[in-house]
């Protein structure tokens, strides 16, 4: 069975991911934090871009990861569950097929979103839309690579202040 990469994400009405680069998804319900821990707990690793590791650090440190960024040559061994990546520089699918990861839990931020989007990587992406909006910010995926389409699976209401759990799939 070849590995299952998919995206869990939460958004703003209008795209956002964060504010700023240093800004935490603290915003987001509990409902969407209950969904991402329990896709979190399925997985057999968790990939986040270098930022996003830095703000999540302390819940990330307890799991399988991989974060990406271009500080190392190709790869880096930190911890027994740690792993630095130079996407650039490696075949990340042959990495992930040699670790022997089946369910691979993409968490972000947008240029690591964009990465798995722009090279066809993404099998799934479940949404949250948060009933709130930014204004500005980052935007859920960083990419030039044309248009990549979706189909959608589900719908479903997390709560009564409006938040939906949207689930595509390729």
């Amino acid at each position: 069975m070849p590995p299952n990469f998919y995206a869990v994400a939460v958004v703003t009405m209008d795209g956002k991911i964060a504010k700023n680069s240093a800004h935490f998804s603290d915003w987001s319900s509990k409902e969407d934090k209950d969904f991402l821990h329990k896709k979190m707990n399925d997985s057999d690793v968790i990939l986040v871009g270098n930022n996003t590791y830095k703000i999540a650090k302390k819940p990330l440190s307890k799991r399988n990861c991989i974060v990406f960024t271009s500080s190392v040559p190709k790869t880096k061994k930190a911890k027994e569950n740690l792993l630095y990546c130079n996407p650039k520089k490696i075949d990340f699918k042959k990495l992930i097929l040699d670790l022997g990861y089946k369910k691979i839990c993409v968490l972000g931020g947008a240029k690591t979103y964009g990465y798995f989007l722009e090279k066809n990587l993404l099998n799934e992406i479940f949404l949250t839309i948060e009933p709130i909006v930014f204004g500005s910010g980052i935007s859920l995926f960083d990419f030039d690579a044309g248009i990549k389409k979706f189909k959608l699976v589900s719908v479903k209401k997390l709560n009564k202040k409006g938040a939906v759990l949207l689930h595509y799939k390729k």
